[in-house]
């Protein structure tokens, strides 16, 4: 499937649309006229190859792409105005710019407390800031995109550096109805026939790794049931009890009713956070960041490549 570069402009039209599922309303709202919009959402889906909206004379609805759309291309528009106030900003006050990536929830116990002191301390640095996940993170931080990424590890990555800053254990995410959620550990061999929600191993293959070897271990290899990219996703699977769940301890930053998180028995399983940055030597925004990093988790990082 080819990749098609996206008119912000025409975009931002079907936004309107889509929002208000009103042709009219999204007309007054853009102050465009009616018949202009129309077209324009016409050749956006021409573009596509995919219709967005069903329309006729008394309704308009979203088609599944169209949802599709609306949802990545609200947070595209979003990066977009994060990338001309930052290009602004850095032009009219010459401030140092740090790009910053993250992975939830893994870096949530410490990337807000690392920028808290960076703002306080070097004010004159301005954050732009990006989640995904780990492998996108590490591609992004090669290519120049990033200036520095905590992430899980390790993952080899030609071109960049990574320092591993602490380990964290697995724990076991159940129903709050489960037999074991009022245990203070639960044995992972008791868990061998239970359904389970995982992760592909693309995004995170260290944690994929982990789960499974632990898993193994055990004496069982574990039953998907569906797989989710996304940790609060799976949080609230087990909440409706479709499975069970193995995640770092740092999910239990999200509190959500229905679920509880308990520890493993036995033999712990851990894995990394890590911070990824270029070869070549920092610059000061980054120097900071490094400095502030360091003093925060007792991990010396050197500025050397």
């Amino acid at each position: 499937m080819r990749s098609i570069p996206l008119d912000s402009r025409r975009l931002t039209y079907f936004i309107a649309v889509a929002e208000s599922l009103h042709f009219r309303k999204a007309a007054e709202r853009l102050r465009l006229a009616q018949p202009a919009l129309s077209q324009q959402i016409r050749r956006l889906e021409e573009e596509l190859g995919c219709q967005l909206l069903k329309r006729d004379r008394r309704r308009v609805e979203l088609t599944p792409a169209g949802v599709a759309l609306l949802d990545t291309g609200r947070r595209a528009l979003v990066q977009m105005a994060h990338a001309a106030e930052a290009a602004q900003r850095t032009a009219a006050n010459q401030v140092a710019l740090l790009r910053v990536g993250f992975l939830s929830p893994a870096a949530f116990a410490l990337v807000p407390d690392v920028l808290r002191r960076l703002r306080l301390e070097h004010p004159y640095v301005h954050l732009v800031l990006r989640e995904a996940d780990s492998v996108t993170l590490l591609e992004e931080v090669r290519l120049g995109q990033l200036d520095v990424a905590f992430v899980r590890g390790p993952i080899p990555t030609p071109g960049i550096r990574v320092d591993t800053l602490y380990e964290e254990p697995l724990v076991v995410v159940l129903p709050s109805g489960h037999r074991f959620a009022r245990r203070a550990r639960v044995p992972l061999a008791a868990l061998a026939d239970e359904s389970f929600i995982g992760y592909p191993r693309d995004p995170v293959p260290p944690l994929h790794d982990a789960m499974m070897e632990m898993c193994g271990a055990a004496g069982f290899s574990p039953s998907f049931v569906t797989e989710a990219t996304e940790w609060y996703t799976i949080v609230s699977l087990v909440a409706a009890g479709i499975g069970l769940a193995i995640l770092p301890e740092s999910v239990r930053t999200f509190t959500r009713r229905g679920v509880v998180y308990r520890p493993l028995a036995g033999e712990q399983r851990h894995v990394a956070l890590t911070i990824a940055r270029p070869l070549a030597p920092p610059g000061p925004a980054l120097r900071a960041c490094l400095h502030i990093v360091s003093q925060v988790t007792g991990v010396r990082l050197s500025e050397r490549t």
